[in-house]
């Protein structure tokens, strides 16, 4: 298996942890939502993707653990 097919699977399963773990999230925080209050899923979902965005920027060369961020997201 090449580098890139690693990194490619792995960020995939990143991804998909991250939307289970916001739909437990999600699922917690429903029935306590008011309808001033209300943010759908996929809402919450994109809020939490942007939060991950942000703290790492593309062309990031910082190392941390002995490790460059924009070559490995973990």
């Amino acid at each position: 298996m090449e580098i890139d097919d690693f990194a490619e699977q792995f960020l995939k399963l990143k991804e998909k942890e991250l939307e289970q773990k916001v739909w437990e999230i999600w699922l917690v925080c429903y029935p306590h939502m008011t309808e001033g209050t209300f943010e759908s899923y996929e809402e919450m979902l994109n809020r939490h993707k942007q939060q991950i965005a942000t703290q790492i920027t593309p062309g990031q060369k910082t190392v941390q653990h002995g490790l460059y961020v924009d070559q490995v997201f973990f």
